[in-house]
C-alpha cells in the first residue's frame, strides 16, 4: 500500500458539503434514487448529465468514471472478486457497517464504516481509521446528488429481491403469437412449458422454489406489443423470459427486456442479434440468416480450396435482410472472392431480366436468401437459359418445395440449417416423449416445441447453478458462464460476455432430387 502524499484542495473544499446527511427521499422518489446510484455504480455515468471524474494513483491522473466504474472491480452484487492480484473489499451494507473492526487482507485496520464515513472514502479514498485506502481504488468526484444516489444504491446493494422471486416460488414469463395463423404453434408453446415446469416442481423445484410459468398472448400489432409486454411484466412481476415470440417486433421487444433488465432465454426471433454495444440481457439459441450464410460460404471455400468464387447473392427486397446480404457479401470478401453480384426481387419473385443478367456472367454458387417456392421458381428459369450454379440456401428455403427443382440441379442445392432435421438427441428424445405421453402434448409444431424446452434447460441450469440467492444479474452471469452446454434438443450451446448467439454456425445439408431427402454435408459448420 502506497502512503497518500496530499488531498487535491477541491476535495477538501467539498468534503463537508459530501458529508451532510441528506433528508430521506419520498417513497415513490426512493425507487427512482436506486435506479439512478444503480447507474453511477454500475456504469460511471451521471443520470443527471453531469460529469463524474475518477482520480487515480493519489489523484496524478484523471478519467471518465465510466472508465472504472464501482461495480467494474467490486462486482455487480458488490461484493468483490480478486483479480490480478488485487483483492477489491466487499461493498455489500452488511459488510461495511459490521459491529466490530475489520482487518483487511494487507493487515490494514478500521472500525464500521457509516454513511458519512463512506462518502469520504469515496470521494477522498481514507477509510473509517484514516488509512490511505489501496492506491488502485479510486478516488471519485461527482455531485452532491449523485453521491446521495450512489450511497443509497450501496446501502441496499446485495439486499434487494428482485421482482418475482418469492420464498417457495420463482415467476417465469412467455410471451406467446399472436392469435392466427401462429395460433397452433403458442398452444403448442405453452403446453411444452407448462409440462416441463410441472414436471420440475413436482421433483421439487429449484432449491425449493417452485417455478411459475406466466403466460401473455401478444396482439398482433406490432406497435401494441411492447406496450402490452411491457404491462404483462411489470403486472405479473416477471423474473425472466423464456421462449418469448419476438418475430414481427424483434428490435422492440428485446429493448424492452433489455430496459427492465429481465433475462430473456430462447426468443423466437428470425433475426437474432450481436450488434455492439451488446444486449446483455437477451440469450438466443440458433443463428439467423446472417450466420447460416457465413457457414455456407465458409463451407463452399473448405470444398473449393484457394479458387476464388464469383458468386451471386440474390434476396427478397426486405430491409429485415439487409444485414444478412451484408454478412454474405463480409464473407466473400474473407475468402479472398471479388465482390458478389447483388439483385434484390419484389413480391413476385426473381425477374427473367435480372436471372439473365446473372446467367451472363456465369456466377456461381448462388447465395440464395428468399423461400423455398422462390428458390425452386429461380432454378426452373436458370435451367431454362442452360445456366446451372450451385444453389446455397438458408433456412429460409427449408420446405418441400425445393424437393421439385429440375433434376439437372441434382447434387448441385445446399441448404444451411441451424439444427439437424429429425428427432433430436437420444436422450433428450425420450424425455420429449416422456413429457407428450405423460400431459398430452400437441403433435404439431414440434420444431417450436423443441426450441422451447432448450430454451427452459439452458434457464432453468442457469439457476441450479446460480444457487439460492438468486437474483437476475446472477442468472446473466451464469448464462454467460455456459460452454458447450448439451440440452439435445439444439446444438450445444456457448455463451459469454460478448456472445449471446449459442449455437454459431449451421448444419450444411445437400439435397437428393431423386430420393427427396436432405443429405448431411460435412457436419456442423462454426462461424466466427
Amino acid at each position: 500500500m502506497s502512503p497518500r502524499r496530499f488531498v487535491p484542495l477541491f476535495l477538501i473544499l467539498l468534503l463537508p458539503a459530501f458529508l451532510q446527511a441528506a433528508a430521506p427521499p419520498a417513497a415513490g422518489e426512493h425507487k427512482k434514487q436506486l435506479e439512478r446510484g444503480r447507474r453511477i455504480y454500475l456504469e460511471g455515468t451521471s443520470p443527471s448529465g453531469g460529469e463524474i471524474t475518477a482520480l487515480m494513483n493519489d489523484a496524478s491522473v484523471e478519467v471518465p468514471a465510466s472508465a472504472v466504474p464501482c461495480g467494474g472491480c467490486h462486482g455487480r452484487d458488490g461484493k468483490g472478486r480478486p483479480e490480478g492480484g488485487i483483492a477489491p473489499s466487499d461493498l455489500t451494507w452488511s459488510s461495511l457497517t459490521k459491529p466490530y473492526g475489520v482487518t483487511s487482507p494487507s493487515g490494514r485496520k478500521h472500525p464500521p464504516y457509516d454513511a458519512k464515513l463512506l462518502k469520504r472514502a469515496i470521494a477522498l479514498g481514507i477509510d473509517p481509521a484514516g488509512n490511505p485506502l489501496h492506491v488502485a481504488m479510486p478516488r471519485f468526484r461527482m455531485s452532491l446528488k449523485d453521491m446521495d444516489d450512489l450511497l443509497a444504491y450501496l446501502q441496499q446493494l446485495g439486499t434487494e429481491t428482485d421482482p418475482g422471486v418469492g420464498g417457495a416460488s420463482l415467476r417465469v414469463g412467455v410471451v406467446l403469437p399472436p392469435a392466427g395463423p401462429l395460433a397452433g404453434m403458442g398452444n403448442a408453446v405453452r403446453s411444452v412449458l407448462t409440462a416441463r415446469f410441472d414436471d420440475l416442481n413436482k421433483e421439487g423445484g429449484i432449491y425449493g422454489r417452485q417455478v411459475e410459468p406466466r403466460f401473455l398472448e401478444a396482439p398482433g400489432p406490432p406497435e401494441q406489443r411492447r406496450s402490452w409486454t411491457s404491462d404483462f411484466l411489470d403486472r405479473e412481476e416477471i423474473f425472466a423470459g423464456v421462449a418469448c415470440f419476438l418475430a414481427g417486433a424483434d428490435a422492440e421487444l428485446a429493448g424492452l427486456f433489455q430496459e427492465k433488465k429481465i433475462p430473456l432465454v430462447g426468443p423466437f426471433t428470425v433475426h437474432p442479434r450481436e450488434t455492439f454495444p451488446l444486449n446483455r440481457y437477451v440469450f438466443y439459441l440458433l443463428p439467423g440468416g446472417e450466420i447460416q450464410g457465413q457457414a455456407l460460404a465458409r463451407f463452399i471455400r473448405a470444398r473449393d480450396g484457394a479458387k476464388p468464387a464469383k458468386a451471386a447473392i440474390v434476396a427478397p427486397d426486405d430491409a429485415g435482410l439487409t444485414v444478412t446480404v451484408e454478412a454474405v457479401r463480409k464473407a466473400a470478401a474473407a475468402a479472398g472472392w471479388p465482390p458478389p453480384a447483388v439483385e434484390r426481387y419484389g413480391r413476385q419473385g426473381p425477374d427473367s431480366p435480372s436471372i439473365k443478367r446473372l446467367a451472363g456472367a456465369k456466377l456461381d454458387p448462388v447465395f440464395f436468401l428468399g423461400s423455398g417456392a422462390e428458390a425452386r421458381a429461380f432454378l426452373v428459369a436458370a435451367d431454362g437459359l442452360g445456366w446451372r450454379p450451385r444453389l446455397l440456401a438458408t433456412g429460409a428455403a427449408a420446405d418441400d418445395s425445393l424437393f421439385g427443382a429440375p433434376a439437372a440441379f441434382d447434387g448441385r442445392i445446399f441448404l444451411a440449417l441451424p439444427s439437424l432435421p429429425g428427432d433430436p438427441a437420444p436422450q433428450a428424445a425420450a424425455a420429449y416423449r416422456a413429457l407428450a405421453k405423460t400431459y398430452k402434448l400437441p403433435q404439431d409444431s414440434l420444431s417450436a416445441q423443441l426450441s422451447a424446452l432448450a430454451a427452459a434447460e439452458a434457464l432453468i441450469e442457469a439457476l441450479k447453478r446460480t444457487g439460492r440467492d438468486v437474483s437476475r444479474e446472477k442468472i446473466v452471469d451464469q448464462l454467460e458462464s455456459l460452454r458447450a452446454f448439451q440440452t439435445g434438443f439444439v446444438p450445444p450451446l456457448t455463451y459469454g460476455p460478448a456472445r449471446r448467439l449459442g449455437a454459431r454456425g449451421a448444419y450444411v445439408m445437400r439435397l437428393d432430387l431423386k430420393e427427396k431427402r436432405l443429405v448431411p454435408e460435412g457436419g456442423w459448420v462454426e462461424v466466427q
